[in-house]
This record gives structure tokens, sequence and C-alpha cells, in this order.
């Protein structure tokens, strides 16, 4: 996959807003250690707690709303783009990192969605 570099990430970083059961619970904002582009914590990137703008969760909810199978759980990754619009890097539904250390409320959360889908 090519793509244009998005500078926005290496200066202000990326955002992942964590939805259960479609609504956000909470969000992390990842940023590049100095000299690198990659917010992973494994190259040396931090991450941070965030609180969002309402675009941004609006953003991130219609994201996962936008999905034909509601998913249970999702992280959406965003950015903003090089014409200084939100972009969507990466929807995580399968395995994601949900950062439940910065909410403990959002593992509850996502284990009565879970149960609910039992019921």
């Amino acid at each position: 996959m090519l793509q244009p570099f998005q500078h926005a990430i290496v200066k202000k970083g990326e955002l992942s807003l964590i939805v259960i059961d479609g609504e956000f619970t909470h969000a992390v904002l990842k940023i590049a250690k100095k000299g690198d582009f990659r917010v992973q914590d494994d190259f040396g990137g931090t991450v941070h707690t965030y609180t969002p703008t309402k675009t941004e969760i609006e953003f991130a909810e219609q994201a996962v709303n936008a999905c034909k199978s509601k998913p249970v759980y999702a992280r959406v990754d965003m950015f903003i783009d090089n014409n200084g619009q939100l972009a969507i890097a990466e929807l995580e539904l399968i395995e994601p990192e949900l950062w439940f250390r910065n909410n403990t409320k959002a593992a509850d959360k996502l284990a009565l969605a879970i149960k609910k889908m039992f019921d």
C-alpha cells in the first residue's frame, strides 16, 4: 500500500479512540519519538491519555457504526491529514490494544456488551 506521508502524525501524533457497543469510552494520543514517524511504543513512541473533541468522538462513532455488522468493540486510529481533515489510519476490529489501563470502566462496559450478545 502506498500513501502520501502524513506530516501531522509527526507533528501532532495519532489518536486512538475506543468505541464499545457503538459508544466512545476513552482515547489515547500516540506520539513518535523525536526523529521518527512511527507512533508505536515498540519503536520508541509514547502513549498519553487524551480527551478528544466532540467532532473526534462523532467521527470515531460514525466510522464504527458504518460497519455492516456493528462490532462490539473497535479502536479507531485517526489523524489530521495533509489537508487538515480528520482521517482514519486504521479501524482495528481484531485484537487491538484497547488501553483499558487508561479507563478500567471500559473493560466492564465491554464485558457487559459481550454478555448482552448471549442474553
